[in-house]
């Protein structure tokens, strides 16, 4: 493994990360093991947790990376509640970086869309992993952001840091009160839709000190199409700002980058301009033009 030294101080350090991978679909291995085999220029550790055993998957694991932590963990709260097990267990002041990643239901072909981008699973998450290991020279891209910036507190994928109300708006009062229960203030922002980044481990700090009852997790509130680990998919970025850092992105795609911007920053002006709506308890159509609005035909 090349390593890239970086001087702090006068001296010669290296950045050591630990890459805590959940595998769930574990056809997906080998698709990870070639992207962690592009982490380069740091020491780095590997911890994977599964909910299902599979003698393969750990073979394939070992013979990859001999010294890999693989724990079983429950089957429960997605990727995200395997992660916060696997934080408890170890003593994360012994790196300066947490990389996250997790395998994703390729096999759902529903699509989403996320900042002005019509996204399957596997597109998802192929952008997802790729801002930070689609080859050698982007893994060191990802480290050059924290290593550089002192501020910087996570760095994710440009194309998946979607508005925090996104996806479930009515999460946001189970949110509002997780995140007061364990010590933090909920605040406008975003998020990294899909949980897969790179993390200074004392951002996680008050996450990995609360409490939890494990089956929180498997409950899904009546009022909402969200759970806990939809919660905690946005607590992760708050957790950022709560201990006085920043949330950065990088590109999977440099092409990607013009598309975004105008999601972000034209877009919303375009439709106060002109858009077409539904509006009134009937949802008839409408247009709305210069923020005025012109009732269309009664058909839906």
């Amino acid at each position: 493994m090349t390593c890239r030294p970086y001087k702090s101080d006068n001296s010669i350090t290296m950045a050591k990360v630990l890459t805590i991978l959940h595998i769930f679909y574990h056809e997906q291995t080998d698709y990870f093991i070639e992207k962690l085999s592009n982490i380069n220029s740091c020491q780095w550790d590997l911890l994977v947790t599964y909910t299902t055993y599979n003698q393969q998957t750990i073979d394939k694991i070992r013979k990859f990376k001999p010294d890999a932590v693989i724990m079983k963990s429950d089957n429960i709260g997605y990727d995200v509640w395997p992660f916060i097990q696997a934080l408890k267990s170890i003593d994360i002041d012994s790196y300066d970086y947490i990389l996250k990643l997790h395998t994703k239901n390729t096999a759902n072909k529903k699509k989403i869309r996320l900042n002005g981008q019509k996204l399957t699973n596997r597109k998802w998450g192929d952008l997802l992993v790729n801002s930070m290991l689609k080859s050698p020279e982007q893994f060191r891209k990802c480290l050059d952001i924290m290593d550089n910036n002192p501020k910087a507190g996570l760095v994710c994928s440009l194309e998946l840091f979607v508005g925090l109300t996104q996806r479930r708006a009515e999460d946001m009062s189970l949110l509002e009160y997780e995140a007061k229960r364990i010590g933090m203030k909920t605040r406008s922002g975003k998020f990294c839709a899909g949980t897969m980044f790179m993390i200074r481990p004392q951002c996680l700090k008050k996450i990995i000190e609360a409490d939890f009852d494990p089956s929180q997790w498997e409950q899904r509130p009546s009022h909402s199409g969200g759970t806990l680990a939809h919660v905690y998919e946005r607590i992760f970025c708050i957790a950022v700002l709560d201990a006085g850092y920043r949330c950065r992105t990088i590109a999977a795609y440099p092409l990607n980058i013009p598309r975004v911007f105008i999601h972000k920053h034209i877009s919303p002006y375009m439709k106060q301009i002109f858009t077409m709506d539904r509006y009134g308890e009937d949802r008839r159509k409408c247009v709305v033009i210069l923020g005025k609005r012109i009732m269309l035909s009664d058909s839906k």
